[in-house]
């Protein structure tokens, strides 16, 4: 499948991007009523917490005052039949004055829990909204994935990170163990082994390693890896690392790659095909995405009901594609690219101008600052959109 302009010139990301579009559509309809719900509620719970406590100071404030005055005139008429009275007057307003205090610091505990649970309950339904359109709908996001093996449990992480928005996913694995075999298949590094029958002598051999197990892997969008290989008892443990052409190999901590006899065995090109086996092994293994984090300028997007900020970074690099199918397009109303079936079958797709700034137009003043950036808006244009995607 091949995804183009009207010009036949290849879209910087090879997806179909009026789909796309429409599922950007849609979750942005459904979050923001949903942040702006939280905004509202947090703005009222902050009047009523306010009110609480001026209730409070002006409380604690009475009685002060009102202490001071009793014990002012207590001072003036100080006889053995006024004391009795002036404590037991004290003790009346203390005690009145902290039932009302319980009252309303009730009223602020209440609040604050009940306010959580609200604000979690609704962040949750983000969260899940956003899940499944982060992990393949950010452009141009700079992609890293770690996993990792102890014992018989592989687990991992992958991090997504475009113009100061990062979001991180845990990963779910359709198996257990990874060996090398099931990872990049066949591997064989050069290594010092003793041979001979009577006397034994140091020789480099070509050691086979597939059945090692990868006990760590990183790897990232600009295909640079790092992997570690051990074997079940931890005796035998290597580290490839590297990206381009250029790679390091390690036994143990002593590099392979530095030595002129033993790095002369190494097989290069067969090291900068993994790469390339690592990404097929995760578009085929990895079985379960759960969101846990989303950040913007390294802060909590989620709790800080900044999402419509995350948003706002992904509408600049769909602005990006939107500028070049108008400028590449023959109706400037449309944003229009082709598909390319494996058969040679093309097909277009296309989606107006105007019908995603009305639906984006629905959703309220966000929605049409959106439009205005992803250059839908004929007021706004898209400001040197050809430079964002990467």
């Amino acid at each position: 499948m091949k995804y183009t302009y009207q010009d036949s010139t290849e879209l910087p990301m090879q997806r179909d991007f009026t789909e796309d579009m429409k599922t950007f559509m849609g979750v942005t309809a459904r979050v923001i009523p949903l942040e702006n719900s939280i905004i509202e509620i947090k703005c009222k719970n902050k009047e009523s917490l306010l009110a609480l406590r001026n209730k409070i100071e002006q409380l604690n404030l009475f009685e002060e005052r009102f202490n001071s005055l009793v014990k002012k005139l207590a001072e003036e008429i100080d006889t053995a039949e006024t004391r009795p009275c002036v404590d037991a007057v004290l003790a009346t307003c203390s005690e009145n004055v902290e039932k009302k205090r319980q009252v309303f610091e009730t009223e602020i505990k209440k609040i604050d829990s009940g306010a959580s649970l609200e604000y979690q309950k609704i962040e949750t339904s983000i969260v899940d909204i956003i899940s499944h359109f982060l992990i393949s709908g950010v452009y141009g996001a700079e992609k890293s994935f770690e996993l990792s093996t102890k014992g018989n449990t592989l687990s991992g992480q992958m991090e997504g990170s475009v113009s100061g928005l990062q979001y991180r996913y845990k990963l779910g694995f359709s198996e257990e163990g990874l060996t090398v075999g099931k990872l990049i298949g066949s591997l064989s590094l050069p290594g010092w082994t003793k041979t001979g029958l009577l006397r034994k002598e140091e020789k480099i051999k070509m050691q086979e390693l597939s059945d090692l197990f990868v006990t760590s892997l990183e790897y990232d969008s600009q295909k640079n890896i790092r992997l570690t290989l051990e074997d079940k008892k931890a005796k035998r443990k290597f580290r490839i690392e590297g990206g381009d052409t250029r790679y390091f190999v390690y036994d143990e901590d002593k590099e392979i790659t530095a030595d002129k006899e033993m790095g002369a065995l190494v097989d290069m090109g067969s090291l900068a095909r993994i790469p390339e086996k690592i990404q097929a092994y995760l578009k085929t293994n990895i079985r379960t995405y759960s969101l846990t984090n989303v950040l913007i300028d390294e802060e909590d997007a989620i709790s800080n009901n900044q999402v419509f900020d995350c948003l706002k970074v992904i509408a600049e690099q769909y602005g990006v594609i939107v500028n070049e199918c108008l400028t590449k397009g023959h109706n400037k109303e449309e944003i229009s690219i082709k598909v390319e079936e494996a058969d040679g079958t093309r097909t277009e797709k296309y989606i107006t101008r105007a019908e995603i700034y009305n639906q984006l137009s629905e959703i309220g003043s966000e929605g049409v600052e959106l439009a205005g950036i992803l250059g839908v808006d004929t007021r706004a244009q898209v400001k040197d959109s050809k430079y964002l995607i990467v």
